[in-house]
Order: C-alpha cells, then sequence, then structure tokens
C-alpha cells in the first residue's frame, strides 16, 4: 500500500491536495476489493443453495410407492355339480309367523361388538295337577330329540346318557303343593315319569336326602340312619340300565321310600360327584335351604372336578331356598327353575321370586 507523502514542515495547500487524492484513491480501491468479495460470496452461497435443492430434489424423484398386489384363489369347483331350479321365481312371499316376535336368536351379517345375552323364557303357564291320576305333569318323554338318550326333570331338559337326581326327602316334603296333594306327592310324580322316559341304552340312579344322604340300595327300612353323612370317602353308588325292570324296581322304591330330618347338601353332591364314570347331567331338587349352604358351595368347585352342570329345581320355596338352589346352579353351570303355585318358572322371570323379603 502506498503511504501519504506529508512534509515534516508542516501542510500547505500543494501538500493537502496531494493528500486528498491519495487518500481517494485508497478508498477507491478498497471499495473494488469489497465489491469483489461480496459477489464472490454471493455466489458460493447461491452455489450452496442450489446445490442442497438439487440433492433433495434426487431424493424426492427417487423414492417410488410400492404397488400392493392381492391375490385371490380360484373358487373350489364344485362336486357333482347339479343343476338348481329357480325357486324363487314366482314364489310369493309367505306372511310373518305370529310367533316370530318371540324368536330367542337375532342372526346378523355383521358381529356386534358386545355380547348382549337373552333371558331364558319363563314358562308360567302349565299348572302341575298332583292328583291321584298321576296325570301329564312336566316333560315328554321325548329325550333330546336325536334318539340318542337324554332326560327331563320338571322341564329341564339335558343330553347324555347317564343321569342322576338327586331328591329332598326331608320331613318338609310333607307341605301342602299347589293343585293338590303334597310337595313329596309332586317330586315322586315327576321323578317317576322321568325315570319311565329315559331311552334304552340310558344309565341312571336316585340319590334321596335329608341330614344323610341314600339310595335304594342302603339298608332300610329307616334309610336315613344308616345314610352316608358326609365323613370319611364317599360310598360307591351303582349305575342301572334304564330297562323296564329297573323302572318298574325304581318305581317301588320311590313310592315307599322313607322320609327323615334336616337338609344337608353336602354329602348327596359329594356322592354324585363321585360316581365312576361320572354322570352327564345331575338334577337336584328341593323345597329348602340347607344347613351347610355355605360349606357346600365354597367345596363344590374341588368336588366338580368333572365340571358337570347341576340343574336345581327349587319346590314351592321362594326366597332365600330358591335363592340358594340358584346359587348352586350358577357355580356349576346349571339351569335353575323354580316350581311355584304349581307353575315353572326359569331365568329372568325368576329373579324376583329369589329376595329373602319376597312377599309369598
Amino acid at each position: 500500500m502506498s503511504q501519504l507523502l506529508i512534509s515534516p514542515e508542516g501542510p500547505d495547500d500543494l501538500h493537502v491536495a496531494e493528500y486528498a487524492a491519495q487518500l481517494e484513491i485508497l478508498l477507491a480501491r478498497q471499495r473494488r476489493a469489497d465489491t469483489i468479495q461480496s459477489v464472490v460470496v454471493a455466489f458460493i452461497v447461491i452455489g450452496l443453495i442450489a446445490g442442497i435443492l438439487y440433492f433433495i430434489s434426487l431424493h424426492f424423484a427417487e423414492k417410488t410407492t410400492e404397488t400392493i398386489v392381492s391375490y385371490e384363489a380360484p373358487p373350489a369347483p364344485e362336486e357333482n355339480p347339479v343343476d338348481r331350479p329357480d325357486m324363487a321365481l314366482g314364489a310369493k312371499p309367505k306372511p310373518t309367523s305370529s310367533s316370530s316376535a318371540m324368536a330367542r336368536v337375532i342372526a346378523a351379517a355383521l358381529e356386534a361388538p358386545v355380547n348382549v345375552p337373552m333371558p331364558e323364557e319363563s314358562n308360567p303357564t302349565t299348572l302341575f295337577g298332583i292328583d291321584d291320576d298321576f296325570n301329564a305333569g312336566f316333560g315328554s318323554g321325548d329325550g333330546d330329540g336325536d334318539g340318542g338318550g337324554g332326560s327331563s326333570f320338571f322341564g329341564t331338559p339335558r343330553p347324555g346318557r347317564r343321569v342322576v337326581y338327586i331328591v329332598d326327602f326331608s320331613e318338609s316334603m310333607r307341605s301342602d303343593a299347589e293343585g293338590g296333594g303334597t310337595r313329596l306327592d309332586a317330586a315322586k310324580k315327576e321323578l317317576i315319569r322321568s325315570i319311565h322316559a329315559l331311552k334304552s341304552g340310558t344309565a341312571f340312579n336316585v340319590i334321596f336326602f335329608a341330614r344323610t344322604a341314600w339310595t335304594i340300595e342302603t339298608e332300610g327300612p329307616n334309610h336315613e340312619e344308616n345314610g352316608w353323612n358326609g365323613l370319611n370317602d364317599a360310598p360307591s353308588i351303582a349305575w342301572h340300565p334304564a330297562t323296564d325292570q329297573v323302572k318298574a324296581a325304581f318305581t317301588k322304591e320311590v313310592n315307599a321310600m322313607s322320609l327323615g330330618i334336616g337338609t344337608v347338601w353336602f354329602s348327596p353332591l359329594k356322592m354324585a360327584f363321585s360316581m365312576i364314570p361320572q354322570p352327564d347331567t345331575i338334577y337336584m331338587l328341593s323345597d329348602g335351604e340347607p344347613s351347610d349352604l355355605d360349606y357346600t358351595l365354597n367345596l363344590v368347585d374341588e368336588m366338580n372336578k368333572g365340571s358337570i352342570p347341576v340343574d336345581t329345581i327349587a319346590l314351592e320355596s321362594p326366597g332365600e331356598a330358591a335363592s340358594a338352589m340358584n346359587d348352586l346352579a350358577n357355580e356349576t353351570g346349571g339351569r335353575f327353575t323354580l316350581i311355584y303355585k304349581g307353575k315353572s318358572i326359569s331365568g329372568m322371570g325368576a329373579e324376583k321370586y329369589l329376595s329373602e323379603d319376597f312377599d309369598h
């Protein structure tokens, strides 16, 4: 850089002019250098931005959307195809049945997000008379409808070939029943009818109970005194074939069976669950709340290793007794039925009869 020439003797007009000219030259040079530097920097920045945009554009240009291809297997050929006439041609619409509103199953093309249980129907329309003629009573005696056996007891049908009836034979069963006779008469009548309706090939037995449990094989005439009290191992219970001869023998024994005192559930249930082979169906009828209800319900899962449903029938005993029978059915996956004032009531229709405050 040129240096300013200033006289040591002090500035005069000539020297001042020369100094100003040199200063102007230096400033011009500085402006040119700054301008060149700014242009270079601008080009560099623009180049960088352009390069970045170029690489970004390349990235998006190379990204392609994958095509999703689905395949559907060809329909399986129909075996032995035959021509089917169009049954819909000329067909007249069938009027809706008057019973369609009572249908218990609703079909839909879509699966509902919430399962809504359908209430069981009550059957409070038919009285079961308890007269000397042993009229129709409950059940049809037709088994499970497929010719393969089955049973029905107080309107509760079940399939299966091994049936056990557990029946309350305590003194309270002497109480009067709606329609005449006693509760015991009603129980005997329906038990005998159910036994006689069993198909050939079915095996069965009857366990009577009060404060103990016994069968027709138990030594009599006071069977209760020789029944099993629930201590030690349960006695072995035999299966009997449903032949005419065996049915006749059971009819005689049931009609002549003596009663006991008290109501205990553990013994008869333990005997039924211990049978070999295990039952397919267990019916249990009672008219009173047992003295060992809590004890039995706490142990029923342990006793019932085969998860056998116990269908319970509360005979003319709404309130606490019916509630106890309902609890046992729920605990085992069985069905509960209340026989009240000669009518069979089940499902949601029976709920109002389970309260301990129920007004008879």
